[in-house]
């Protein structure tokens, strides 16, 4: 009986620990997958940057066109709703 008893226990005990160790294993694959979904956000803004910089250097007049639009409608629409 006491040998039934403790054969049980060890088979949950091992279940336990195969339960951490799966779980453990899948939040650093977790955490490595975050990593890497980081670094390439980075290197596609610093992309973005610099297809940026690239266009208003070679294109600064425009450039300054655009800006300026963007910021008559966007303060347009802050008057619009700072009305109601």
């Amino acid at each position: 009986m006491k040998e039934n008893v403790l054969r049980t226990a060890t088979i949950a005990g091992e279940r336990v620990v195969q339960g951490f160790n799966a779980s453990k294993e899948a939040v650093v694959d977790a955490l490595e997958d975050g990593k890497k979904l980081v670094k390439r956000t980075q290197r596609t803004a610093e992309d973005l940057l610099d297809d940026a910089s690239h266009n208003i250097r070679r294109f600064p007049f425009s450039s300054v066109a655009i800006a300026f639009g963007a910021g008559t409608m966007v303060g347009i629409l802050v008057a619009r709703n700072g009305r109601r």
